[in-house]
């Protein structure tokens, strides 16, 4: 998977990150079509301050191309993942994690040397509730 993707800082810093995403994709024709967002988690939020946390705002790309600024390029390797699909609330996002890391151990999967990323299917300021329609991948050996 090609991603477009903003580097930032803590969750506080998340909406910022994908607005500086669309203002780049918007002028380049990309928000005419459904996009996917996703968000790459560098550290871990248990062994991390959330404020230092590393993370990547990033948008799918059809194919690789040119970027600049603080726009960058980067991809996901296909490889196996566990995936937890939800409708969760914003305060749900660590239960959801929590749930799908334990489960992950409790079945005997080992986390790979990748990181963890979550996929949007929605823009959650549009659902009835507020909810955000996601995908929670855990990449495994």
């Amino acid at each position: 998977m090609y991603l477009a993707f903003v580097s930032l800082m803590g969750p506080q810093n998340l909406e910022p990150a994908y607005a500086k995403l669309i203002a780049w994709a918007v002028p380049k024709g990309f928000m005419t079509e459904p996009i996917k967002m996703v968000t790459i988690y560098h550290d871990s939020f248990k062994h991390t301050e959330p404020a230092r946390v590393r993370m990547s705002a990033c948008m799918a790309l059809n194919a690789p191309m040119e970027t600049s600024g603080e726009i960058g390029l980067t991809t996901i390797e296909p490889g196996k993942f566990i995936v937890g699909s939800f409708e969760i609330g914003l305060h749900e996002f660590q239960k959801s994690w929590t749930g799908l890391y334990n489960w992950m151990q409790e079945n005997g999967f080992k986390k790979a040397h990748r990181y963890p990323f979550e996929i949007y299917h929605n823009n959650y300021k549009e659902h009835p509730e507020q909810k955000v329609i996601v995908d929670l991948c855990i990449p495994i050996e």
